[in-house]
């Protein structure tokens, strides 16, 4: 499971730079209505990831350092709360928070790699 749990951070990391990038070119275009899906997708693929990790720990397999388990349910909250601040925003506002919670996303799948 661990070297599953591997690849995941590796795809993890991938759809927030695509999501990431995908939601500034909605945004310097005047947003999309696809903005709210690639948040949900991206959240999906998120908790996925997390899921992996609490079936790890479960099992016994413990992260190097224990701030790792946070870092995983900040990146779990990060878009839900983002969500709500632009909740009733038109689509392009909202599509520059997408992009902007992606990069602090980014941040914190770099500490999340690093404690693991």
């Amino acid at each position: 499971m661990a070297p599953l749990h591997s690849v995941g951070a590796s795809v993890v990391l991938g759809a927030l730079v695509v999501t990431g990038l995908v939601s500034a070119l909605f945004a310097i275009r005047g947003g999309s209505r696809w903005t709210d899906r690639l948040r949900i997708a991206l959240t999906v693929v998120i908790g996925l990831q997390v899921l992996g990790g609490v079936v790890l720990f479960a099992s016994g397999a413990r992260p190097r350092e224990s701030l790792h388990l946070l870092y995983g349910l900040a990146a779990l909250a990060i878009l839900p709360l983002a969500a709500t601040f632009a909740s009733e925003a038109p689509p392009r506002p909202r599509a520059w928070v997408l992009a902007s919670a992606c990069l602090i996303l980014v941040v914190v799948a770099w500490r999340l790699a690093s404690t693991g």
